[in-house]
């Protein structure tokens, strides 16, 4: 079955249904022993933040990995640092944001990376390009207003999807907006092909987007439903031991053909403690629990505002990717962990690492080449 379904409103969520929730699903364990959270040592730091992180992304650079970025919102703004060395690249100053979302429209090292962020006092969503060369920050026009609470949002993409798709979490329902470029007189900016919405449990405040376009969206009390179009969502696909689930991300590899399920693993954070919960994105089992730990100068996590990762190559000690949460202390910061060091943690192989900007297409290779024939010699 073909499971892209972020392109057009038609094809999302065949006859969704709503569904409370629930604690009784046959085949989902609704009580099972906290897993005992195993150190992963602190590698890397942004200090002395302005405010504290709403939300946390990454964008690949198309050639460089090293000078991939760290997106960052918060009450404060808009910010990018450098993977290598945590230098500042680009700033939006002013705006109060709440939460951060980066994908790509296009494919391959031309992709042009897109930033949403919400706008809690304009009730908007803002996006922003990243220019592959300068890094900067491009304003984008066209983000759509949101009526209601925003508890959180994604956006993501099928592997052989060209535009991804906005997905917000409000109460009892999942608006979803898909996105493709557009211009605004002689500016760039963002056009909504459509919108559509689904029912989702009341309690939800979360999603992910997979590389297969499959949306995992996370209740406050740790349940994971798997939305695809197939579903539903009747029954949880996963289970984290917690009360305070804040946020979700999903780390993982993208399918070959384009339509098959992604692997990888879905990691969920508990913000009263910072500990971060993996489960197998196949089946949902759970994989194990990590805590950031303290390293040289740098403190350990126990309470985190948000959660990024990224499964993509960013050079050195992130070749295999990252994890990265945002902390409320009296100097804010975010703090990082390597995924190689979170396999190595729980004992699981690390995965492949991904490429979120996709394939771009081989050319078509054609003979244009005409050689006459030679001019007899005039034999007389």
């Amino acid at each position: 079955m073909n499971r892209v379904f972020v392109l057009a409103a038609s094809a999302v969520f065949l006859a969704a249904t709503a569904c409370g929730d629930r604690t009784d699903t046959p085949g989902v364990a609704t009580e099972r022993q906290a897993p005992d959270p195993v150190g992963v040592i602190v590698s890397d730091a942004l200090p002395d933040l302005s405010a504290a992180p709403t939300g946390i992304d990454f964008w690949i650079h198309p050639n460089v990995a090293f000078n991939s970025l760290i997106v960052v919102a918060s009450a404060d703004g808009l910010a990018s640092y450098n993977v290598e060395n945590g230098s500042e690249v680009s700033r939006v100053p002013g705006v109060s944001l709440s939460g951060v979302a980066v994908s790509y429209i296009g494919f391959g090292p031309l992709a042009a990376g897109v930033v949403a962020a919400f706008d809690e006092t304009e009730g908007a969503f803002q996006f922003y390009g990243v220019d592959n060369v300068s890094r900067l920050f491009l304003p984008l026009s066209g983000g759509p207003s949101i009526r209601g609470a925003v508890r959180g949002f994604c956006m993501g993409r099928a592997a052989n999807s060209a535009d991804p798709t906005l997905f917000v979490v409000q109460r009892g329902e999942m608006k979803i907006f898909n996105v493709a470029p557009a211009m605004d007189g002689d500016s760039a900016g963002i056009a909504i092909n459509s919108e559509t919405g689904t029912p989702i449990p009341d309690t939800a405040t979360a999603c992910a987007v997979d590389t297969a376009g499959v949306v995992y969206v996370l209740t406050i009390s740790g349940k994971v439903y798997r939305v695809d179009n197939d579903s539903a969502f009747e029954a949880p696909f996963a289970l984290a031991f917690t009360d305070n689930a804040g946020d979700i991300t999903f780390l993982g590899s993208t399918p070959a053909d384009g339509h098959s399920s992604a692997s990888g693993q879905i990691a969920i954070l508990d913000g009263e403690t910072g500990i971060i919960e993996l489960f197998d994105a196949a089946d949902g089992h759970v994989l194990g629990a990590v805590r950031i730990d303290a390293g040289d100068d740098i403190e350990a996590v126990t309470r985190a505002t948000a959660m990024g990762a990224s499964a993509a190559n960013l050079g050195g000690l992130y070749r295999d990717g990252v994890i990265a949460l945002g902390t409320p202390d009296e100097a804010p910061s975010v703090r990082l962990i390597p995924t190689n060091g979170v396999a190595n943690a729980l004992s699981v192989t690390s995965l492949p690492p991904a490429n979120p900007r996709g394939a771009a297409a081989a050319p078509e290779v054609t003979n244009d080449l005409i050689i006459s024939p030679p001019t007899p010699f005039n034999e007389e």
